[in-house]
């Protein structure tokens, strides 16, 4: 898993975020081995990727069908973001030490 930076603590490349809920623990894979975490650039982009996963992995079939459904969604959401940012932010401070 060198090039998938897994939201945890896992691989270089790759955030892998764990997710907590009733069912089987999930992981959230989001591959960022190309993105230069060293430049506000690419901490956009880097930024801008982990919405869009983000946003895929916590979609729920009942989302659009009631209050619980979209509040769910959206703590999953909420959750999944901050662990995300947080490993991109400790990611980033790596990469620059590095230089």
């Amino acid at each position: 898993m060198k090039n998938v930076m897994m939201i945890g603590l896992f691989a270089a490349a790759t955030l892998s975020i764990p997710v907590q809920a009733a069912d089987p623990p999930k992981t959230l894979h989001i591959s960022l081995a190309d993105i230069d975490l060293t430049t506000p650039r690419g901490v956009d982009a880097a930024q801008r990727r982990i919405d869009r996963a983000v946003a895929a992995f916590c979609r729920n079939a009942v989302e659009h069908l009631s209050l619980g459904g979209r509040r769910s969604a959206r703590q999953c959401r909420e959750s999944v973001r901050f662990d995300a940012l947080a490993q991109l932010d400790s990611r980033r401070t790596r990469q620059l030490a590095a230089r």
